[in-house]
């Protein structure tokens, strides 16, 4: 599927369509196969608004980029996952994020989110005042770079006086910035339909199979140095106790916060069609089961168009009357 370098800025109904991409690390890859479904559809995307991956992905979008990141990360491997990876610990996130953002210059390269063929913005929160961060201009590697700073993992992006973390922890499908953006029909794309289970029951789990497993392994081997005594198998085990390390702690952490937060933004904001692709099987750092999260993705947009396109022949007036009226059994 080719996607032109310049998006269509306006539907041809004359009502733009924003999207708004939620967070949820790898399973924010389904947002891929979302707009690849949406340009099977013929809907033109008019503006994008993403948290943390979907900040990612709708910035990529937005750089005319996507068929060549989508082809990127059906190949991904777990060693490329691995890759991704450089501690620095002890600092204020467990990894520096200074791979990630070479592994994406690439891609984004000297793009400005001004310049982008249609308007584009990224959450992020302020740790110093506990605000809501709309990033709508800058680099857009920058953006991205802040709206992916999960707290504890990443360390945090400082811009002045701000220090930026994910959006994630107030904001994780923020449709309530499309308005700023200009949007008229607010698509939500959420991947948080359902509970996911970041942390695998301890009698099946195998820490070195697992992307997190092996990570924390690595900074066990950093914080040994630290402790000037070298990491051995069993004073692990002693200290462990068997529990999910620490990357399953915050990751798990995160994906019940964005959980909640969701379904209770979600409730009270006008949302005029709702995208919610099944990825409660992919965990948060699972960037190779890419290929199921596109899929996953592109079968959550099947019969999406026809509402978009119902919702851009409506005036405002009545799709938030129509929203509030009960379903049909």
């Amino acid at each position: 599927m080719t996607f032109p370098e310049q998006p269509a800025r306006r539907g041809s109904s004359g009502r733009r369509v924003g999207l708004a991409l939620g967070a949820g690390g790898a399973r924010g890859l389904a947002h891929i196969g979302v707009l690849e479904g949406l340009a099977h559809e013929r809907i033109n995307v008019d503006a994008i608004v993403g948290t943390s991956s979907g900040a990612l992905v709708g910035a990529i979008y937005a750089a005319g980029q996507l068929e060549n990141f989508s082809r990127q990360m059906r190949a991904f491997q777990r060693s490329d996952v691995l890759a991704l990876f450089d501690p620095v610990w002890p600092r204020a996130g467990l990894m520096s994020g200074s791979r990630v953002v070479e592994r994406l210059m690439s891609t984004l390269g000297e793009w400005r989110i001004e310049d982008l063929s249609i308007p584009f913005a990224a959450v992020a929160v302020d740790l110093v005042t506990g605000d809501e961060v709309l990033i709508r201009e800058g680099r857009v590697i920058d953006a991205v770079r802040a709206s992916i700073s999960i707290p504890g993992i990443f360390m945090p992006y400082v811009v002045g006086s701000q220090i930026l973390v994910d959006g994630a922890i107030r904001n994780p499908v923020p449709v309530s910035a499309l308005s700023e953006l200009g949007a008229d029909v607010r698509v939500a794309v959420n991947l948080h339909q359902s509970p996911v289970r970041e942390i695998v029951d301890r009698n099946r789990r195998d820490p070195r199979r697992s992307v997190t497993g092996r990570v924390s392994e690595a900074l066990e081997q950093k914080l040994a140095l630290f402790r000037r005594r070298p990491r051995t198998a069993s004073n692990s085990d002693s200290e462990g106790g068997g529990l999910p390390n620490l990357f399953e702690v915050l990751t798990a952490s995160m994906s019940v916060l964005e959980y909640e937060l969701a379904q209770h933004r979600l409730a009270r904001e006008h949302v005029d069609v709702r995208i919610e692709p099944d990825v409660h099987g992919i965990r948060a750092f699972e960037f190779h089961k890419a290929a199921a999260a596109i899929e996953a993705g592109r079968a959550a947009v099947r019969g999406a168009g026809e509402a978009i396109r119902r919702a851009q022949r409506l005036p405002q007036w009545l799709r938030r009357q129509a929203a509030a009226w009960p379903a049909r059994e």
